[in-house]
């Protein structure tokens, strides 16, 4: 008897674990790119940035949303400002709409470097990392050309 409840409850244990395992592993996302190959087009869809930094405005927060195309391009991208000293030129929670975020380079490692404007003959240049799953990329802008705009943030796939 003892033999047969010891069967049992092992029997049991084997089953119960067995049971969680299908229940994991039907809940688990799956991904359709492949780790470590980024390529432009695993990019596209829509984005939400925040960006934090000094500016031709000053001291600025920013919230920026966009939706990358096929070729890592967005013609659609929104800002929205916050900025510490606001004037006439720089308001504070400024709405700037039809801005252009492009991704010019992109290695297959997820370095590259991508751009953003922001009005005529305003912008930055950003050195890029997207995550191997694609679904964060941070920026940084450490453009020398561009001294006195020094940006950091990262965007979320949505």
């Amino acid at each position: 008897m003892t033999y047969v409840r010891q069967y049992t409850s092992k029997t049991k244990l084997i089953l119960l674990a067995a049971v969680c395992l299908v229940l994991v592993v039907s809940v688990v996302k799956r991904s359709t790119a492949t780790i470590g190959l980024v390529n432009k087009a695993d990019l596209s869809g829509p984005w939400q940035m925040t960006l934090l930094g000094n500016t031709g405005c000053g001291i600025s927060s920013m919230l920026v949303t966009f939706t990358l195309n096929g070729s890592g391009s967005a013609t659609n991208a929104t800002i929205t400002s916050h900025v510490i000293n606001p004037t006439q030129t720089c308001p504070d929670g400024a709405v700037s709409t039809g801005n252009n975020f492009t991704i010019n380079s992109l290695n297959s490692n997820g370095s590259g470097v991508a751009g953003l404007t922001c009005g005529s003959g305003c912008g930055w240049t950003f050195n890029i990392q997207v995550a191997p799953d694609r679904s964060i990329m941070n920026l940084v802008d450490v453009a020398t050309f561009n001294p006195n705009n020094l940006l950091q943030g990262t965007a979320v796939h949505q």
